[in-house]
C-alpha cells in the first residue's frame, strides 16, 4: 500500500521495517510509504501498533506519531520500528537533531538491519550533515547495491553540494534501477536549477 505526502525542504527517503519487512518513505522533500502486509504480532515487534504509528507519520501527525511511538517503547523498550518512527517525526517536525538520537537506538537495538543504516543517512540529511548522511547511504549500497533511494539520496547530495557532474552521474544510476526516480527529481528543490540542463532534461524525459 502506497501513501505520499508532501514536507517542505529536502528530498527525503525513510524507511521504517515492520517486522521484517521494509517501509519506504520518501518526501521534499515528498514522501511516500510502503506499508508492507503483516499479519503476526510478535511481543518483539508490535505490528499493528507500529502501523498505527506509521499512518500518523505519513499523514504529518507528528505530535501524534511520536506519542503513539511512546506508547508502543512503554510495552516493548527494544522495539527499533518505535524508535525509527520516532526519530524521523522529530526529524520532520524540525528536531533533527533530537530525532537523530532515537534513530541512533534504532541502530544499536538493531544494526544488521539496512534500514537502519538508511534512517540514519535520513535523519543525518535533514540535521544538514551531508557528508555522514553520505557515508550513511553508501553503507546501505555496501550491502544492497541497487537500493533505488541511496543512489538517488547520494545524487541529491551531489546537488546540493553543486557538483553537477556527479549529480548528473548517480541521478542516471538511480532512473536506471527505477525510472520512477524520473518524477521525483522533476519536481524536486534539489534539481530545480538543473531545468534547461541538456543532460538532465534527457534523463527525466
Amino acid at each position: 500500500m502506497k501513501f505520499t505526502y508532501t514536507v517542505s525542504g529536502m528530498m527525503i527517503v525513510l524507511t521504517l521495517v515492520l517486522s521484517g519487512c521494509g517501509a519506504e518513505t520518501t518526501s521534499n522533500e515528498s514522501v511516500k510509504v510502503v506499508t508492507p502486509n503483516t499479519t503476526v504480532a510478535t511481543k518483539a515487534q508490535p505490528v499493528e501498533a507500529v502501523a498505527e504509528a506509521t499512518r500518523l507519520l505519513q499523514k504529518n501527525e507528528y505530535t501524534a506519531a511520536i506519542a503513539k511511538a511512546d506508547e508502543i517503547l512503554k510495552i516493548y523498550p527494544n522495539s527499533d520500528e518505535a524508535y525509527s518512527i520516532k526519530g524521523m517525526a522529530m526529524g520532520l517536525n524540525g528536531a533533527a537533531q533530537g530525532g537523530l538520537e532515537f534513530t541512533k537506538k534504532a541502530y544499536k537495538i538493531n544494526p544488521n538491519n539496512v534500514s537502519n543504516y538508511y534512517n540514519m543517512a535520513m535523519l543525518y540529511k535533514l540535521e544538514g550533515n551531508l557528508q555522514e548522511a553520505k557515508n550513511w547511504f553508501e553503507k546501505v549500497l555496501a550491502k544492497d547495491p541497487r537500493n533505488t533511494w541511496s543512489v538517488y539520496g547520494i545524487a541529491t547530495i551531489y546537488a546540493d553540494q553543486g557538483n553537477d557532474e556527479k549529480a548528473l552521474e548517480w541521478l542516471k544510476q538511480a532512473i536506471s534501477i527505477d525510472p520512477v526516480v524520473k518524477d521525483v527529481a522533476r519536481t524536486q528543490d534539489h534539481f530545480v536549477r538543473f531545468h534547461g540542463n541538456p543532460t538532465f532534461d534527457a534523463l527525466v524525459k
